[in-house]
């Protein structure tokens, strides 16, 4: 079995300065459904940084293979993300998010 891994950290006041300077960027990089989940979030910036991050890490993990928009990362019930690539659902993604204050990082084993 081959196995990759990836990982990505974020200066989450980056991203922030990008989102409000290139209104095009959020739907560039997420899809319907996490722009769903984050337009019922109280503070978004962190779900967008996380996932962010996590689709980061996806890319570096499949050699550049995925383009953002093509990567989702929603969540089950108890908070655990569930990462996906749309077209191609054979792919294993085992995935970690976490962040603290202004960084977001995210590590990824796929199988």
């Amino acid at each position: 079995m081959n196995l990759s891994i990836g990982t990505d950290i974020l200066y989450i006041p980056r991203l922030k300065k990008t989102i409000e300077t290139n209104p095009n960027f959020i739907n560039k990089v997420y899809t319907k459904k996490e722009l769903e989940i984050a337009n019922n979030l109280s503070n978004s910036l962190e779900f967008y940084a996380t996932r962010f991050a996590a689709k980061e890490a996806i890319i570096k993990a499949t050699n550049g293979e995925y383009d953002f928009s093509e990567i989702e990362i929603l969540k089950e019930k108890n908070g655990k993300p569930l990462p996906s690539i749309l077209n191609n659902k054979n792919i294993n993604i085992e995935l970690s998010l976490s962040y603290d204050n202004d960084y977001a990082i995210a590590f990824c084993i796929i199988k």
